[in-house]
């Protein structure tokens, strides 16, 4: 079955028999308002009440989306953006998806600040975390730093679309250090933290289709990044400077010790929503 008229909102049924059994009928009706949404601007009450028509061309697109997400791949993706922290957020499997729990560590940034004017996030991928933080904390210097080209082009689209300025940095900080930037009062950085061997207990949503240079470290060294960034922010952050990371939940303990055992001061951890330990916060 797909739909007796080309009418918008007789699509609906056409995705609820495709992608119930997968996603269920709830988050089916989400994404048809959200591909709605992105697709003709049109806003859930205005799909309902309204008389939308779609010509064969638009049809043959939403017959595509359907059958991209009966294939698992992420909503998101398919329609080219999603939402963190009431910012629109391009994405494209060259980024990951922004996930709640970041959305967390940046309001505990956010919070944080005081007159605090340079800032950085390493490993920006999509450029969720600054650009979420200049739009809410508008007077700071935002850097943000990434090794993929690719990621960087897509964080650029997102600042542009959000209207915020932006400093962005291609750069390998395994292999580089950041001596040619300024000297930071806040270092942000959500890493790669998920083991190689986590792999198995993952969906395959995330294994096929999200790009494993920003999810995964090898298991003998689950902190590298960590102790790597920990080591740049002793050279680059300001005096009282604050370093905050997103972490994996199995190694707070772990990352808080490698971090006293740099120097660094109040390291705190703190729990997400879910009970689960997710974000570090130290000083300089």
């Amino acid at each position: 079955m797909f739909t007796p008229t080309n009418k918008l909102i007789d699509l609906l049924p056409y995705f609820k028999e495709k992608l119930t059994d997968l996603y269920g009928e709830r988050e089916v009706e989400n994404m048809f308002y959200w591909c709605c949404e992105a697709q003709y601007g049109l806003s859930k009450i205005e799909v309902r009440i309204g008389e939308q028509r779609l010509s064969e061309s638009e049809l043959l697109e939403i017959r595509q989306v359907v059958k991209r997400l009966e294939k698992s791949e992420p909503f998101h993706y398919i329609i080219g953006e999603t939402e963190f922290f009431d910012c629109r957020i391009k994405v494209d499997n060259n980024v990951l998806i922004p996930r709640p729990e970041t959305e967390e560590l940046v309001a505990w940034v956010l919070e944080s600040l005081n007159n605090h004017e340079q800032l950085l996030d390493i490993g920006t991928g999509s450029g969720c975390i600054p650009i979420a933080i200049k739009k809410n904390a508008p007077r700071l210097n935002v850097f943000a730093l990434d090794v993929s080209p690719e990621a960087l082009n897509m964080a650029k689209a997102s600042s542009n679309l959000n209207q915020v300025d932006i400093h962005f940095v291609e750069k390998d900080i395994l292999q580089e250090d950041l001596a040619d930037l300024p000297k930071f009062d806040v270092i942000i950085s959500n890493p790669p933290y998920v083991l190689e061997s986590d792999k198995t207990q993952m969906n395959t949503n995330v294994l096929k289709f999200e790009p494993h240079l920003a999810l995964f470290v090898a298991d003998e060294d689950p902190l590298l990044f960590y102790k790597r960034i920990g080591i740049l922010g002793l050279e680059q952050l300001n005096p009282k400077g604050f370093l905050f990371f997103e972490i994996h939940e199995s190694f707070g303990k772990e990352t808080k010790i490698m971090l006293e055992e740099l120097g660094y001061q109040y390291v705190q951890v703190k729990s997400d929503m879910q009970g689960k330990d997710r974000m570090i916060r130290c000083q300089l």
